[in-house]
């Protein structure tokens, strides 16, 4: 599928569904995958602040802010989704986390 395609899938998604957070992640991926961090970033925002323990939300966004030159609230996002996936079991997560976070310290 071509990435302007998906894009439109997405908001089409997103205008029929707003409150639908799988929508709006959805959306949010495709921006990520295009590199449009900003426009990912705001869907994520939304979304980290309506799921405070969506771990992968987090990572996301916090890979748009480092992306961006906002290594302190990457550092952020990044440490809470580490102890999100210690919390929940998920360690390839959480192995990537640990790297991350080594390369910025």
């Amino acid at each position: 599928m071509m990435s302007n395609e998906r894009i439109q899938q997405a908001l089409a998604l997103v205008d029929k569904y707003p409150d639908n957070d799988l929508a709006r992640f959805s959306l949010a991926q495709a921006y990520f995958d295009l590199e449009d961090h900003a426009a990912a970033a705001d869907q994520l925002e939304t979304l980290c602040a309506k799921k405070d323990d969506w771990m992968v939300v987090h990572i996301l966004l916090g890979k748009c802010r480092l992306v961006a030159g906002q290594t302190d609230d990457a550092v952020r996002l990044f440490r809470h989704a580490h102890q999100l996936a210690i919390d929940q079991h998920h360690d390839g997560p959480r192995e990537e986390l640990e790297d991350l976070l080594r390369g910025l310290a």
